[in-house]
């Protein structure tokens, strides 16, 4: 499908395929968005609690519509309307069983206790569950607006074992680690399956509407299903644990798509490069360190390692000395670098740009 906000699409095609054969064609991709000049955004009004927007069609249309009307997708950037439901991180609790609000100021979610039992199996996955059908419903309000301009990407949400955590609170699942392995590994695979059949009822969905492509919230770009995979919990593991509990989940998430990366969400994470190589079907790491670390100069020989396991690597810049270093110390095959800030005009973007497409020279 051709998407009529992206400028040179056709090229920019070529450069994610050649991406996802650990190539380029000589310089990395590079996602760089900038504000559109004297655009002012829709406000969205409404009494209704901030849950109850997740599932609300006119609350998704003013989202995409205010995003794709005044952004200006420069580079690599692919023009992407996504349907955010309790941030990115509660359906596969929802399709368990679980519950969940947001906190006082909107900004967190809290996952209600008490609505999810470990001993039992998680349910399979049925397009009447009430989440799919107000979804799709959101989908379906969001096509017709959007049209041939953009991508509509499939959903997106946590893994199994870090969803378990935020339902079963720490305590309890952590001594469930050491005493009840089997129960854990259980409800991990069948959280795992309900999502993976959720996400494929919606690719098809998108498929027969006419786009069946996708970017996840790493903004990388796939002709197929994409999935940034992640544990957060996994932060509070040895490596021993992580091999046990971590890695299946990540495979058998990683074998049912066409292309994936890991969210390495902390420096700590690194200790894992080793074991995370080793699954066949994972492209490659998405380098997204938080609390945000000062540029990409201290972990050189980290990232150094990522490409010399033969792995593909995004990195988010926060400057363009950081994106420029990168490219120069690492090379441009198999490289995605993600500008998290706006550029506050195409001009700005695009002079970042010539920066980063000189290193390369």
């Amino acid at each position: 499908m051709t998407y009529t906000d992206k400028e040179n699409e056709a090229a920019c095609r070529r450069r994610h395929r050649a991406f996802w054969e650990k190539r380029s064609q000589g310089t990395p991709l590079v996602f760089a968005v900038a504000d559109r000049p004297g655009f002012e955004p829709a406000p969205w009004t409404t009494g209704l609690p901030r849950k109850v927007w997740d599932l609300c069609p006119e609350w998704h249309l003013s989202m995409v519509q205010n995003y794709l009307d005044g952004t200006c997708f420069l580079g690599d950037a692919m023009p992407v309307a996504s349907l955010m439901v309790g941030l990115d991180i509660t359906n596969t609790a929802v399709l368990a069983g679980g519950d969940y609000d947001y906190s006082s100021t909107g900004d967190f979610i809290d996952f209600k206790p008490g609505k999810f039992d470990l001993n039992r199996p998680a349910p399979a996955f049925t397009p009447d569950h009430p989440l799919a059908r107000q979804l799709k419903a959101c989908y379906e309000a969001v096509i017709r607006h959007v049209g041939r301009r953009a991508l509509v990407n499939p959903p997106m949400t946590l893994d199994a074992l870090s969803t378990l955590y935020g339902l079963c609170g720490s305590q309890d699942l952590l001594k469930a680690l050491i005493t009840d392995k089997e129960t854990i590994r259980k409800r991990v695979r069948e959280m795992t399956c309900t999502y993976l059949d959720f996400y494929d009822y919606f690719y098809q969905f998108l498929q027969e509407a006419g786009y069946g492509e996708s970017a996840c919230w790493f903004q990388v770009f796939c002709e197929g299903k994409f999935e940034g995979v992640r544990c957060d919990f996994s932060l509070m593991l040895s490596p021993e644990m992580f091999q046990e509990f971590i890695l299946p989940e990540i495979a058998q998430v990683c074998d049912h798509m066409d292309h994936t990366l890991f969210n390495m969400c902390s420096v700590r994470h690194a200790r894992f490069i080793d074991d995370l190589s080793g699954i066949d079907s994972l492209d490659g790491i998405f380098w997204n360190p938080e609390p945000y670390l000062d540029g990409v100069r201290d972990f050189l020989p980290e990232l150094k390692r990522i490409k010399e396991k033969g792995m593909l690597l995004e990195i988010v810049c926060h400057r363009v000395d950081e994106a420029v270093l990168a490219v120069r110390e690492l090379g441009p095959d198999g490289l995605y670098l993600l500008f998290e800030p706006r550029f506050e005009s195409p001009d700005h973007g695009n002079r970042a740009l010539e920066k980063i497409y000189n290193a390369c020279l």
